[in-house]
């Protein structure tokens, strides 16, 4: 089945660039570019910037490009929940840019929206590191780990997400935060429910917490933002006999995390 997908995806890759030769290119007004961003389509990101290029245009007839071959072998996820929400294009191609650490713009003469990789990547939030701890940069989260352990604490980056009626923003959030908190919950406990969680806040945002030793003895915590349409969701993973050490650090972290604009 793997195989057939591959492929599909590598004959519509041919044809799209076929196609793409032999239609003339009209580019999009600025207007046209704006309305064209706010309508809805799926969130779902299959495979890798390059393979999905091509089942994006041979679907919906959309271009999306790059000369980066680091933005081009990226895997894509598909974040947005599938069974109530649907981004815009301009969030999808937000995601993509966040998994991709590049940034996007439209091309006239292409009439296509090309991703580059920018000189400094965007930050999408701020925190002050403990003392001691590194960090790794993995497109979809940022990993922060201390001296004595190969995890500690990790934040993940979910897009953004917006209501058609203003009216419906905050009862979105609500959903997408408890959407995200049962997600990442899940694995280690299958019945969860926004009941086993506690409602706190981290710096000044209001956060979905849940918190549970895993069967293999590691604690397991996490924190679920959902502001402004923004989503974040922040996990820590650690060993009960470093807990003590580590986990004070984490609290410290959190407590300096913020929302850049």
């Amino acid at each position: 089945m793997k195989t057939k997908l591959l492929i599909l995806l590598a004959l519509l890759g041919f044809a799209a660039a076929g196609f793409a030769e032999t239609k003339p290119v009209k580019a999009l007004s600025e207007k046209e570019q704006a309305a064209f961003l706010s309508k809805r389509t799926s969130g779902s990101m299959l495979g890798s910037f390059d393979s999905f290029c091509s089942l994006l245009y041979a679907m919906s007839d959309v271009k999306i490009h790059t000369n980066s071959k680091e933005i081009n072998t990226t895997q894509l996820q598909t974040v947005a929940p599938a069974d109530f929400y649907k981004p815009t294009w301009r969030e999808l191609f937000d995601m993509i840019a966040i998994q991709t650490r590049s940034e996007w713009k439209y091309d006239p003469a292409q009439d296509s929206w090309g991703f580059t990789k920018p000189e400094k990547p965007k930050t999408y939030y701020s925190l002050e590191m403990a003392k001691g701890w590194d960090q790794s940069d993995r497109g979809l989260y940022v990993g922060y780990h201390p001296a004595i352990a190969p995890v500690g604490m990790d934040v993940y980056i979910l897009g953004a997400y917006s209501a058609d009626d203003p009216k419906d923003a905050d009862a979105l959030y609500k959903k997408l935060r408890e959407h995200f908190a049962m997600t990442f919950a899940e694995g280690f406990k299958k019945d969860v429910t926004p009941a086993d969680m506690k409602e706190v806040t981290v710096n000044q945002y209001p956060a979905l917490h849940f918190q549970i030793t895993a069967p293999t003895g590691i604690i397991w915590r996490q924190w679920v933002i959902v502001e402004g349409g923004k989503a974040f969701v922040i996990v820590s993973a650690i060993k009960p006999e470093h807990d003590a050490q580590i986990y004070p650090d984490v609290q410290k972290m959190i407590a300096t995390f913020k929302i850049n604009p």
